[in-house]
Parts: C-alpha cells; sequence; structure tokens
C-alpha cells in the first residue's frame, strides 16, 4: 500500500468517524444559540437603537461606573480591541463620556444622561427578548452556566 493510500484511508477514518459528532462541539453549539438569541435581542432592541453588545455594556458601566476601561473588560470578560471599539460607539452616541482616570494613561467611563434614558427605553424592550428568550432556552441554566464561565475565568 503507497504512503498515498494510507493518508486517504486515515483520512477517509477520521471523517467517517467525526463526521456525525458534530453536534457534540460546545463551540458550534454555543454559536448557534449565540446566533439564535442574539437576533431575539437585536429585533427587541431595535426600536431603541441598541445593539444587544451595547444594552450589556452600558448594563455593566451603569452598575459599577465609574468604572476605568481595564477594569471594565474584566468584569466583562471583553477583549480591550472589542471593548475600545464598542465603548467609542457608545461614546460617538452621547451615551457614555470617556475620560483620563487617577492615573492619565488610563480611562474612566461613565454613563451619561441620555445614556440613562436610553437604557432606561430599552429595558421594556429587554423584558420582551428575556421572554422570547426563555420560550427558547432554560434561562436559569444559562445564568449558572455564565457563573461558572466567570468563576473559572477569575481563578484563572
Amino acid at each position: 500500500m503507497s504512503a498515498r493510500t494510507r493518508t486517504a484511508d486515515a483520512v477517509a477514518t477520521a471523517v467517517a468517524h467525526y463526521a456525525p459528532r458534530g453536534r457534540e462541539c460546545a463551540y458550534g453549539n454555543l454559536r448557534l444559540l449565540a446566533r439564535v438569541v442574539g437576533t431575539v435581542y437585536e429585533d427587541a432592541l431595535r426600536p431603541v437603537d441598541l445593539h444587544p453588545g451595547q444594552l450589556m455594556l452600558l448594563w455593566a458601566i451603569i452598575a459599577i461606573e465609574p468604572v476605568e476601561m481595564a477594569r471594565l473588560g474584566q468584569v466583562t470578560l471583553t477583549d480591550p480591541t472589542t471593548l475600545s471599539r464598542t465603548v467609542e460607539k457608545l461614546r460617538k452616541a452621547g451615551l457614555v463620556v470617556v475620560r483620563p482616570g487617577a492615573d492619565e494613561r488610563r480611562k474612566e467611563v461613565s454613563v451619561t444622561a441620555k445614556g440613562r434614558a436610553r437604557f432606561a427605553a430599552a429595558m421594556p424592550c429587554w423584558e420582551s427578548a428575556q421572554r422570547r428568550a426563555a420560550a427558547l432556552l432554560p434561562l436559569g441554566d444559562i445564568r449558572a452556566l455564565a457563573r461558572q464561565v466567570r468563576k473559572a475565568a477569575a481563578a484563572s
């Protein structure tokens, strides 16, 4: 048997073994859930001109403001590039203000009055999305998984 035949056989064996197991993949399943649930929240928040990620970030800032960007990234488990991009969009919309922190190399974020008003306007939309999401998923289980992830991230 040639090397090429052995390689082709190994590929065929691997494909036959793993192809039926695609639905076991944590990444694939989480991406599917994120797309479906993301659409629910996108649709619900459209009337208040907020994306779900923007609302979640506003929520986090309100909970601990004023907050340094680095701390906000830790709390939300958001990478610095994504965090900066989303905060900048919120700043341009007048929903947050970014100022130098105690150490001028650090930035501090707070929600503006306009941001608080937009947040308040978004809450009925969020409630609607929550109800729709609850019809699709066990939200208690989702919260428990998120707690596990936060705990593991804090420990690492």
